[in-house]
């Protein structure tokens, strides 16, 4: 896509938005991005008319990527029509389903249905929707069946898990014959712990985590991360993100996870666009950050406002202003149990 220079001149807004969209579009793969891409090839051919056919657990943070590589693996096998001299068919090679919120195997096994195009998929008890998707998976010759969001077999509220669901997951990927991926957060785990059956039955569990900044190498890749990404770019000069400077700072605010680098990126671009600039520059990502809030990090400082910025005094000074806060808590809740418990004259 071609972007003319701005040369200070503020564009109209269909042009900043055309700018703003292509960075929500920019894909840069994570490092581990291959290797989960070759794992989820060799599941779907190792288990093509298996006795026993793979499965995989794949998790990570919110913000990680989990999502972008099965979506992208799920790409490369689009469905198509399929037309044979008894019938004509939409053929789905890999089926990627998002977990509903708080599932009940109906709920669960109604979604699925919906994806695979059932316009009856609201219809049915629970075995009679599972048994159809039997018979899709076999009328439409799925190979592979992707559930993201796998966490929301976890009550959010009670942290409870679900079990009728999760014992309902672990009887259909017995029973289905197909590769199946389940993908989710960190606490997805507490349905395995839960589940010794279907914990077996998923062995192979494979972390995608945020970038790493500790090592020489774990810097150099996350400034190669940056570069590409800055190549990329809808400006005509670049921005210099992998500078170790600013590819600092740029760690600091994200914590190595690709999201909070794109969302500030996001919003950079709209600022440098908006008053004519060609490149994006520090006082566009200070801007752009005061629009982005981690509820995870209230004491988190705007580091590109600061020429000098040190990391480690930095991480350092949130997490002693996070001990501090916690301390005064505590000590609140304790004079609020004290006074509670003194008997009153």
């Amino acid at each position: 896509m071609d972007f003319e220079r701005l040369d200070g001149k503020a564009p109209s807004r269909e042009e900043i938005k055309r700018r703003v969209e292509h960075v929500k579009a920019i894909l840069v793969h994570h490092p581990k991005f291959a290797e989960i891409l070759d794992e989820l090839e060799e599941m779907l051919t190792l288990s093509e008319d298996s006795v026993s056919p793979e499965g995989l657990f794949l998790f990570g943070p919110t913000g990680a990527g989990k999502s972008s590589v099965t979506i992208e693996f799920t790409a490369r096998y689009p469905r198509n029509t399929v037309v044979e001299a008894e019938r004509e068919y939409t053929h789905i090679p890999v089926l990627h389903v998002r977990v509903p919120p708080r599932a009940t195997p109906r709920m669960l096994a109604s979604k699925v249905l919906e994806i695979m195009g059932d316009p009856f998929h609201h219809k049915g008890t629970e075995s009679e929707l599972t048994s159809r998707i039997h018979h899709y998976v076999r009328e439409l010759k799925i190979r592979m069946i992707i559930l993201d969001e796998f966490q929301h077999l976890i009550d959010a509220e009670t942290d409870y898990v679900l079990a009728t669901a999760s014992n309902w997951v672990k009887t259909f990927t017995e029973e289905i014959k197909i590769a199946v991926v389940l993908c989710g957060m960190p606490e997805s785990v507490k349905v395995f712990i839960s589940n010794p059956q279907l914990d077996r039955r998923f062995c192979n569990k494979v972390e995608l985590a945020p970038f790493a900044y500790g090592t020489p190498e774990e810097i150099l890749t996350f400034r190669i991360f940056l570069k590409k990404i800055d190549e990329l770019l809808p400006f005509l000069d670049s921005a210099q993100l992998a500078d170790p400077r600013l590819a600092d700072k740029i760690y600091y605010i994200s914590n190595g996870v690709p999201f909070y680098v794109m969302k500030l990126l996001e919003k950079a671009t709209y600022f440098a666009a908006k008053e004519g600039a060609d490149k994006i520059t520090e006082s566009h990502l200070a801007i752009a950050l005061t629009k982005i809030k981690q509820v995870g990090r209230p004491y988190v400082i705007n580091p590109f406002k600061d020429n000098q910025f040190d990391m480690s005094a930095a991480l350092k000074s949130e997490k002693d202003a996070e001990g501090r806060y916690k301390e005064k808590l505590m000590i609140k809740r304790r004079r609020t149990r004290e006074k509670r418990e003194t008997p009153s004259n």
